[in-house]
């Protein structure tokens, strides 16, 4: 019985350890750092996003200061889909008028975003990088004056 309580033990401290290690060759993550300029400059403004979506569907994102720079923590290796936006404060979603309102009295909906509604989705900007130890991405978007 004794034989078999060892036994028992040792079964239980190799699947404790085979499971520990089981994380060693698991998805590997690095942090991504970068600036984001827009036609030149930092942008300057508060609220900017970059999203880093990774070859396994996983989202990181990362606030841009209004110097352009930007820190996104643990993003998945590999090849990975970027989105830069910047929302817009003067945005407010138009709210359906009541009675028999014509479309001319619905109120004049602001953009979404401050840049290029192109680069706020990683279908449309066109954006990527090979994420791996010590990644820098920095990138100039372009679009017209931004008030």
């Amino acid at each position: 019985m004794h034989r078999n309580i060892l036994l028992l033990a040792r079964g239980f401290a190799i699947a404790a350890l085979a499971l520990s290690l089981g994380g060693c060759g698991g998805t590997r993550r690095h942090d991504v750092t970068g600036q984001v300029k827009y036609n030149g400059a930092p942008l300057a403004k508060p609220n900017g996003k970059i999203v880093f979506v990774g070859p396994d569907g996983s989202q990181v994102e990362g606030t841009i200061g209004q110097d352009g720079t930007y820190k996104a923590a643990r993003v998945t290796a590999g090849l990975n889909r970027i989105a830069i936006y910047y929302p817009n404060p003067a945005h407010k979603r138009a709210s359906r008028p009541k009675g028999k309102a014509t479309m001319a009295d619905r109120p004049v909906d602001s953009p979404v975003y401050l840049t290029p509604e192109t680069y706020a989705n990683t279908e449309t900007s066109e954006l990527s990088t090979e994420v791996g130890p010590g990644t820098v991405f920095n990138y100039d978007m372009k679009g017209p004056p931004i008030p």
